[in-house]
């Protein structure tokens, strides 16, 4: 099943479109999957082309014969970013909107790296994506969704493999030309350079760090269950997620922007693992010689 031209439909209507896809075909909760690709099946993730593929490949859907090496099983919901404090910055970051919220697990395979993503819908133009990580290391076995905060910039990994990963994943940025985007840091140009309803920002101002703190009504809702799919599903619609902070500077401290509210319950289905796709964007960029 594929998703219609989306380039003439409003923002809301295409949020409406693609979640109908994903909430159509829910997983049973005893039968969540849960095998993910092992270390040969992940060799792709060291290479520069197949790399490529997560800032180059358009739209919003994944094609069916490019399988989700990480973050291969998550629960999606629909969620409203609110601004509720005053800040310079422009884009997204100035009026929030409605957006898709994707919870993973980034490796899988008995270990849990929890992560988040946002998309945000553009009338008349591809979505916006965010996406984040704990930004500090999280405690051996510890299975809860709520007790990192999330940001686009992150610790360095430990492990020897997923340090090889994120060198790939920058190397390959690089060779779009980006110069802004690390193996632990995210630009946000383009969440800052642009509005839900499609106008561009005259003189975008574009926080360098944004944090997602997990409320405290978050953290009572969600049950610790063996799995994290379950435990988000068990999360009433109504109820404050996060709440969101930013910096000017990565280095800076924060400051409250926003706060992330909770507009269904969550839903784990095989569209959102198999064919819902969140593009990364490569940042300010220079000409890449040939």
């Amino acid at each position: 099943m594929s998703l219609p031209d989306g380039s003439a439909l409003r923002a809301e209507e295409k949020l409406d479109a693609l979640w109908a896809r994903v909430s159509s075909d829910p997983y049973p909760d005893d039968a969540l999957p849960t095998s993910v690709p092992g270390p040969w099946g992940r060799r792709k993730l060291f290479s520069t082309a197949f790399n490529r593929g997560s800032f180059e490949l358009p739209g919003d859907e994944l094609p069916p014969d490019r399988p989700k090496l990480v973050h291969t099983y998550g629960a999606c919901a629909r969620v409203t970013l609110k601004i509720t404090a005053s800040h310079p910055y422009t884009g997204v970051f100035a009026k929030g909107g409605a957006a898709l919220l994707r919870f993973s697990d980034a490796k899988g395979g008995g270990s849990f790296a929890p992560s988040i993503a946002l998309k945000f819908f553009v009338t008349g133009k591809p979505s916006l994506n965010l996406l984040t990580l704990p930004n500090d290391h999280r405690e051996k076995g510890d299975l809860r969704c709520f007790s990192s905060v999330y940001c686009n910039s992150t610790v360095p990994a430990k492990e020897f493999d997923s340090k090889l990963v994120q060198s790939a994943f920058q190397k390959a940025a690089k060779s779009l030309g980006g110069t802004r985007l690390y193996s632990v840091y995210l630009p946000l140009h383009h969440l800052a350079g642009m509005h839900t309803d499609g106008a561009s920002a005259d003189n975008p101002v574009v926080p360098d760090r944004v944090e997602f703190h997990p409320t405290e009504e978050a953290k009572r809702a969600c049950p610790d269950t063996s799995d994290f799919r379950l435990s988000l599903g068990r999360l009433p619609a109504g109820i404050k997620l996060f709440d969101v902070h930013v910096a000017a500077k990565i280095d800076q401290p924060t400051q409250p922007m926003g706060e992330l509210w909770l507009d269904s319950t969550f839903v784990a289905s095989r569209y959102g693992d198999e064919r819902l796709f969140f593009a990364h964007d490569v940042g300010p960029t220079e000409p890449v010689p040939h």
